[in-house]
């Protein structure tokens, strides 16, 4: 068969249409060159190919082809015909128009109707690609002879009422009717009528006789369901009459009523498939040609049966038709209905065309169903495969080289899924061809590879289609069938029953149309029908539910020669353009390289658009939000919806707004760009920062005015980059230098504490310890004894000395407590301790001091204390000891000055925390969450946890608010003034707070400025037994007394630091501010003669006792010891405590006042309260430059020496700029105070 095939491929349509007997004709729909048109506006017939038969009838090839035919008359063809010549002229106008016309029904172009009757010939057409139309023309048949009877004929032919029926051999003798009306019905048989004055759908009366003779049937039963049927039964009827019809719902036939049986009769007697479904179970019932053309193997046990049972792939498509034609007794008609059937052991892909007629039986309800089905298969079949071959042939016509010709291929083939449930197209070109599509010269499969073009409905990187392949090595897919198909060049069938399809290979195919695998696939060797080389394979699986018949057969064979054809085409027309693309093909060439270097470019700046970081924005002129990418809208959380007028606006905040709008003003008035950072509202999802707090949101907008060729303003385009956490860093820098610098001004401020505090005693230490060696140096000199005055003098110069000595350690103690405290090397001691006994200890400790201020203290030893029995608890005495201390030791500074000086100290205890509402105002410190609580390991014992509680409120001057919220830091103390009023480091608070955290516990503070302050603590603590009465520890003193208190010489509490404070209120107000030199003191051994050094410096002319100094200090101490050396030495000594009292004796001087009071020389304390040494000597200095300071009638200048601890060059240079004449810095001694007072300083004002 396949080189019957081969043979036929050989043939020519040519030759084809010449062999055919049928005058037929091929005219071009569509032609190169544009025909005249005849005067009634219808396309001629103008043939571009005729066969022999038409050419040989001259006169039929005159009558209708060309543009001068006028049409032929049927006389010219037959003798049998009186049509006239306009009747002809209409006809072939008709004719024309509808060989030259296309069905409007679809746009297929196909030829509508496909027959035409036209001079007593059956024209038939088809068009083949849309432009090529074949006509072909059959003579009617016509009968000469008599007519004979219908009953004379075979029942087939009666049935279907032939044309002419054979001669029976009895002749019936005519019989005549008489009518009522004496009218003869004559028997006359049928024949075709001989003139067609017009379409088939005339019903206009006809000429012949329509009478005819009714008889009992010769051969035909006339009711094969009677007992005793007449006539021949033909082997489907003796079948129906063998089964056992009372088993079934329709009864024995006798019990059949004469409706069914007429029904039944009806049925059987049809030459058309037809069937009855009777009874609600639809009980089956059908002719001999239903179980041929419907039934299949389901015949014959269909037969007697339900419908629902042996047709259960239908029931679900047919049994609502059926429910609902019962319903409402209308008749249902179907065309070409998809009926998947399972009738030879496979489902089946069936058409049919069918109706259900309800039946009623002779009574007035719906009994059954008469069913007449007309198989339509192979036509949709046809008209479909016929679809796909057009399709390919329209994809491929648009197909302009080779790899364009098979994605069109397999696009032609994309919409028939049932036919095509999967396929496969391999290009094959040479081994080291780039262009796998190209075709080359030979037909050696060593030198061929298979490339993978496209598939359908098979997924990427499946088993059955490698991308490569060598077709002569490989063993990959389905490359051994190819090899075959190469070989035989025919399309090769491939089974899953014989393994030429491995099932394999089939795995994971997604199967389109029905779903279902293929059996079978067809390998269709691509090769033009110009050429011998095989350029292609193409895999089609079969259709799984139509059988491989020759319907199919036909299919891929129409479908293998549209392939070759395409194809020469394609590759005609590829070689014909490339030689007529030489000549511009490099100007092609650089067009094309420029459009993909053009769309490059728009690709690379769309997606640099999208993936940059930015947001980009264009805005129109008016202000309206033109374009923008995600990332503008992501950043500013503005809805492309929403754009209006400066909608774009909304997300700023007010004031980025406002600046905004300046901006804006310069991009579109000035047509400048314009930059600023903007902030945001708050945007979402919000920035965060480290610990997971939002930041604020920021951008830095840069835009630009686009201009037109005009100068006129076409856009505003910019940016906005997010620079939210750089302004964050920005702002944490900040921060952080300002936390810095605030830290190393503490530092520095604690330095100068520090220093301050440490070198202060300094110069009482060194003036006190001359003092004692100058002394002693006289009394060994001396031979007299020593005096009671010079003891007693050394005695408090020894003292001072311990003062000072003790006041430095107590600074020391509190630096080396912050280490340890930082270091986390300060460990708490549990002892057993009484915290009553631990209060009084702490107040016995400040007794003397208290006494010498005359400060009274309360002991409250609340209820709560003695109800919850903690007389003995397990706490570390020593550290609450030190919290006492420094709250007590704070009470008696700020007590003292106070016109009322009461302190009241309380201990309460409870069970839980204490909380704040005790007192009014009380607030305790927030805890720090890194002091780790130290009371709950096993050395505090297992005893009931409690806590305790310790207040000391003092009558003292109280705090302002913001006073409070510098307590208990690092170096803080309530105000700058309290330093310079109290002394102090500003570390007491901060290690009682850190001690009470330690302990699990809190401090916190009430205070009111003017109405005293309440420090307060509690800490955690285990109940425990009381120590033996003979346990030495019960009585010892603990580390803090000892290390405190010292050699008896250390016991010694500090004296005040401010003069008019160390005096009673009494005293305070008597207290003289200027001290003289008596005549009598000068005389008294206890204040000798200026030493040798003044007489041996000062000039000859100038004693000291003619020296007027001014000491301005509010140390006690410093200022005690500084005034007895002066006057030791010969000096009037006048003292202030502040810089107010010392403009205030300024005014009793003679530098303000005539006969005033004479001054040499002011020694000036910086750190002083109410008025500073800096203040005070600018003060003085704007006297001096107001003209106020007068010496002898003439200006004058009041020098002034800083006398201060603080030593670094910016204090001392601030010094001098103030207005200080020099400076001197602690410690120092009397010489070299003198150094600075006799360097030009005072030598030159005229003694007063």
């Amino acid at each position: 068969m396949g080189s019957s095939v081969a043979g036929m491929e050989g043939l020519k349509i040519a030759d084809v249409l010449d062999a055919d007997p049928r005058p037929t004709f091929v005219i071009d729909l569509d032609p190169d060159e544009e025909l005249p048109k005849p005067v009634d506006g219808i396309k001629p017939l103008v043939a571009v190919f005729s066969n022999v038969a038409l050419r040989t009838h001259e006169r039929l090839f005159d009558a209708i082809i060309g543009v001068d035919a006028r049409g032929l008359n049927p006389r010219d063809i037959g003798p049998e015909t009186d049509q006239d010549t306009t009747a002809s002229d209409a006809s072939f106008a008709a004719f024309r128009k509808w060989a030259t016309g296309v069905t409007p029904h679809d746009e297929s172009g196909d030829i509508f109707p496909l027959s035409f009757l036209y001079a007593d010939m059956l024209w038939t057409g088809s068009t083949v690609h849309k432009r090529w139309r074949l006509i072909s023309g059959n003579r009617l048949w016509r009968d000469t002879g008599p007519l004979h009877d219908l009953s004379s004929g075979s029942p087939p032919d009666v049935a279907t009422g032939g044309l002419r029926a054979e001669r029976a051999e009895k002749k019936k003798k005519k019989e005549c009717i008489d009518t009522p009306t004496g009218t003869t019905i004559a028997a006359e048989s049928a024949r075709l009528p001989t003139k067609t004055t017009g379409s088939s759908d005339d019903t206009g009366a006809s000429s012949l006789s329509t009478s005819i003779v009714l008889t009992t049937p010769e051969k035909a039963v006339a009711d094969w369901t009677c007992e005793k049927p007449k006539g021949i039964l033909s082997p489907h009827l003796e079948f129906a009459r063998t089964i056992h019809w009372g088993a079934t719902p329709l009864g024995s036939m006798d019990s059949w009523s004469p409706e069914f049986r007429q029904a039944a009769n009806l049925c059987m007697a049809n030459p058309h498939p037809a069937a009855i479904f009777w009874g609600s179970e639809l009980t089956m019932l059908y002719n001999e040609a239903y179980s041929n053309e419907v039934a299949g193997n389901k015949h014959p046990a269909l037969m007697g049966t339900g419908f629902s049972g042996p047709f259960a792939e239908l029931w679900d498509y047919t049994g609502p038709v059926f429910a609902e034609c019962a319903r409402t007794g209308v008749s249902v008609r179907k065309e070409d209905d998809y009926l998947p059937i399972n009738r030879y052991g496979m489902l089946e892909e069936t058409f049919f065309s069918w109706s259900f007629t309800p039946l009623y039986g002779g009574t007035r309800r719906i009994q059954g169903f008469y069913n007449a089905p007309f198989d339509t298969t192979k036509q949709v079949l046809s008209h479909r495969r016929m679809r796909t071959i057009n399709k390919l042939g329209e994809c491929t016509a648009q197909a302009k080289t080779v790899k364009q010709f098979w994605n069109m291929v397999l696009d032609g083939l994309q919409d028939n899924e049932r036919d095509v449930p999967f396929a496969l197209l391999y290009s094959v070109g040479d081994g080291d061809d780039g262009d796998h599509s190209s075709t080359s010269s030979g037909s050696t499969i060593s030198l061929k590879t298979c490339h993978l073009e496209g598939s359908i409905g098979v997924p990427d990187g499946h088993l059955a289609a490698p991308l490569n392949l060598d077709l002569k090595r490989s063993r990959d897919g389905f490359i051994p069938s190819f090899r075959e198909a190469m070989r035989t060049r025919e399309p090769t069938l491939l089974h899953t029953r014989d393994g030429t399809l491995p099932e394999a290979l089939l795995d994971g195919i997604n199967w389109r149309g029905f779903g279902d695998p293929c059996r079978e696939a067809i390998i269709f060797p691509v090769r033009p029908t110009n050429g011998e080389n095989v350029v292609a394979f193409l895999l089609l699986g079969v259709n799984p539910r139509r059988p491989y018949d020759g319907e199919y057969v036909s299919f891929t064979s129409m479908l293998n020669r549209q392939l070759a054809t395409s194809l020469a085409s394609v590759m005609l027309f590829e070689d014909e353009t490339r030689r007529n693309r030489d000549v511009v093909e490099a100007a092609a060439l650089e067009k094309q390289h420029l459009t993909q270097q053009l769309d490059l470019q728009a690709s690379r700046l769309r997606r640099m658009t999208e993936l940059s970081p930015l947001g980009m924005f264009l805005i129109s002129p008016e202000g309206v939000l033109r374009e923008a990418n995600d990332r503008f809208y992501e950043m500013t959380g503005h809805t492309r919806e929403t754009e209006y007028e400066m909608s774009w606006m909304d997300f700023l905040t007010d004031k980025s707004a406002a600046i905004m709008r300046g901006g804006w003003q310069q991009l579109v008035g000035d047509r400048q760009p314009w930059s600023s950072e903007l902030q945001l509202k708050k945007s979402s999802p919000s920035p965060v920062e480290f610990n997971g707090e939002s930041i604020e949101s920021w951008v830095l907008l840069t835009s630009n005015p686009e201009l037109a060729a005009d100068g006129s303003l076409r856009s505003i385009m910019g940016s906005i980059t997010d620079i939210s956490h750089l302004k964050w860093a920005q702002g944490l820098q900040n921060r952080r230098l300002q936390e810095a610098e605030e830290t190393r001004r503490q530092q520095n401020e604690f330095i100068d504490i520090t220093s301050h505090e440490m070198r202060n005693p300094l110069s009482a230490i060194l003036q006190c310890a001359d003092d004692i060696s100058s002394a002693l140096a006289t009394c060994r000199n001396d031979v007299a004894p020593v005096v009671q005055p010079v003891v007693e003098s050394c005695l408090d110069a020894a003292q001072t000395i311990t003062l000072c000595v003790q006041h430095q350690k107590s600074i020391v103690d509190d630096i080396l407590t912050i280490s340890k405290l930082d270091s986390n090397l300060l460990l708490l001691t549990p002892v057993a301790s009484q915290p009553a006994e631990i209060l009084r200890r702490a107040v016995v400790m400040f007794d003397p001091e208290l006494k010498a201020k005359d400060i009274q203290v309360e002991f409250d030893i609340d209820a709560s204390y003695n109800q919850y029995a903690t007389s003995w608890v397990t706490i570390d005495p020593s550290r609450v000891l030190q919290i006492l201390i420094n709250l007590l030791t704070n009470a008696i500074k700020f007590t003292a000055p106070a016109t009322v000086r009461l302190i009241t100290v309380t201990l309460a205890a409870s069970t839980s925390p204490p909380d704040c509402g005790s007192q009014p105002g009380f607030q305790y410190v927030p805890a720090n969450t890194e002091t780790p609580a130290a009371t709950m390991t096993d050395d505090w014992g297992k005893g009931e946890l409690l806590y305790l509680r310790f207040d000391v409120r003092d009558s003292g001057c109280g705090l302002t608010p913001s006073e409070k919220q510098m307590l208990f830091q690092r170096f803080k103390q309530a105000s700058p003034r309290t330093h310079a009023q109290y002394g102090g480091s500003g570390l007491g608070l901060f290690i009682s707070k850190r001690l009470a955290e330690l302990h699990g516990g809190q401090i916190g503070v009430a205070s009111e400025a003017g109405l005293g302050s309440t420090f307060g603590f509690f800490i955690r603590a285990r109940r425990c037994a009381p120590l033996h009465v003979d346990d030495p520890a019960r009585d010892a003193p603990l580390p803090i007394e000892t290390h405190l208190s010292g050699s008896p010489s250390l016991t010694l509490r500090p004296t005040p630091q401010r003069q008019d404070y160390a005096a009673s209120p009494s005293s305070v107000a008597t207290h003289n501010l200027i001290t003289r030199r008596s005549p009598a003191a000068a005389e008294s051994p206890a204040h000798p003669q200026p030493s040798s050094y003044f007489d041996a410096q000062a000039p000859a002319s100038l004693r000291p006792q003619d020296i007027s100094i001014l000491v301005v200090e509010d140390n006690l101490i410093n200022q005690r010891v500084l005034v007895k050396q002066l006057r030791k030495h010969g000096c009037t000594v006048a003292v202030a405590n502040d810089g107010i009292e010392c403009l205030a004796f300024l005014e009793t001087t003679h530098f303000l006042k005539a006969g005033g009071v004479a001054l040499s020389v002011i020694l000036m304390d910086l750190e002083m309260p109410n008025m500073d040494g800096l203040t005070c000597v600018r003060e003085i200095r704007r006297m001096e430059a107001e003209g106020r300071m007068v010496v002898a009638g003439k200006g004058g200048h009041v020098p002034v020496i800083a006398v201060t601890a603080n030593v670094r060059d910016e204090q001392v240079a601030a010094a001098r700029g103030s207005g200080m004449d020099d400076v001197v810095s602690k410690p120092f001694r009397i010489p070299e105070l003198w150094k600075k007072m006799e360097g030009g300083l005072i030598w030159d004002v005229r003694r007063i």
